[in-house]
């Protein structure tokens, strides 16, 4: 069972988990972020929700800087933090860009991305996870601890957000290969336009 308190004593974000919402299970997070944005949210504001046993959903709200155009790389941050959050040294996890992320060739996790724009710029973004839990416990042979998997989770696009945007013409290396992510240090591996090792 997913208990904020939990969750706030694992996070290390400065952005992310201002404030956190649990809602119960079916619930859309990134549509409830949406309208929570829309009425002036704060930045860093969080929705989560669970069906026990069968998925994890979260979504996180930021307002950057950012002109329309830059938002789908922006956006691969949502893919970098799954990779971080659910890898180990036990599994191979491998993003499938731009939006999935495999454990061990199956599909275990999504990343889900969107924003509203204000004349050039975005008004905000959001970047979300959508789980299956049943998926990554039989790749795992072992039950997650969602207080755990949601908070690294929350961390790792605040490391990754604060990155946005990097230096030079080619963004977080030019299409080369991600480095290894995952919470334990799990094997990952593939590539999107502007991503590159570190």
């Amino acid at each position: 069972m997913i208990s904020i308190p939990s969750i706030r004593r694992e996070l290390t974000s400065d952005l992310l988990g201002r404030h956190i919402y649990l809602f119960g299970p079916g619930s859309i997070t990134s549509e409830i972020l949406r309208r929570l944005a829309e009425a002036g949210a704060q930045e860093g504001t969080v929705v989560l929700s669970a069906t026990e046993g069968v998925r994890l959903d979260a979504a996180a709200l930021f307002r950057p800087q950012l002109a329309i155009g830059a938002v789908p790389l922006f956006s691969a941050v949502a893919t970098l933090a799954l990779l971080e959050a659910i890898g180990h040294d036990d599994l191979v996890v491998t993003p499938k860009w731009p939006d999935q992320v495999t454990v061990d060739g199956v599909l275990a996790a999504r990343s889900v991305v969107e924003t509203a724009p204000a004349g050039e710029r975005a008004s905000y973004v959001i970047l979300g996870a959508e789980i299956d839990v049943r998926a990554l416990e039989a790749a795992s042979r072992a039950p997650i601890d969602w207080n755990v998997t949601s908070p690294a989770f929350l961390n790792a696009p605040d490391k990754w957000a604060t990155t946005y945007p990097p230096p030079g013409p080619a963004p977080w290396g030019g299409g080369n290969p991600v480095p290894s992510a995952g919470a334990g240090g799990g094997k990952s591996g593939g590539t999107v336009c502007g991503l590159g090792r570190r």
